[in-house]
């Protein structure tokens, strides 16, 4: 299961032209890599979850595509340039192909053995004058 076009196409809302099919395929195929790259073959990974994490990352792309930020103060609204110019996947969308690795990896256990007491550095000594 892959996502496809038609994905994009109805998560947009619209039909794309042609040059837009191949920018999305070409952004589909960046999303892939991306995942892969980081954690293995897609093929290994929740399909559904791979779906939806694609094809949203395809969509924001399409929805912003010069990776524009806007900064509102007010009634004052400034955009600038970001370096989000790419497929991003967020890291919200990085744990839904990730589940949270089991407890039991972990031990919260100390590895160290109870004080026996105050060392003798610690201990003064004061003579008390008779």
């Amino acid at each position: 299961m892959t996502v496809q076009i038609y994905d994009i196409e109805t998560a947009l809302g619209r039909t794309l032209t042609i040059a837009e099919q191949a920018q999305g395929n070409q952004w589909i195929a960046d999303a892939l890599m991306l995942i892969e790259v980081r954690l293995g073959a897609p093929d290994d990974l929740n399909q559904s979850a791979l779906v939806y994490v694609v094809r949203e990352a395809v969509v924001a792309r399409f929805r912003n595509p010069e990776g524009l930020q806007s900064e509102s103060i007010d009634d004052y609204t400034y955009r600038h340039g970001s370096e989000t110019r790419r497929v991003t996947i967020l890291p919200e969308w990085w744990d839904l192909l990730s589940p949270a690795i089991q407890a039991e990896a972990f031990s919260t256990r100390p590895g160290f053995e109870a004080d026996g007491g105050v060392p003798d550095w610690w201990v003064t000594t004061t003579e008390v004058a008779p």
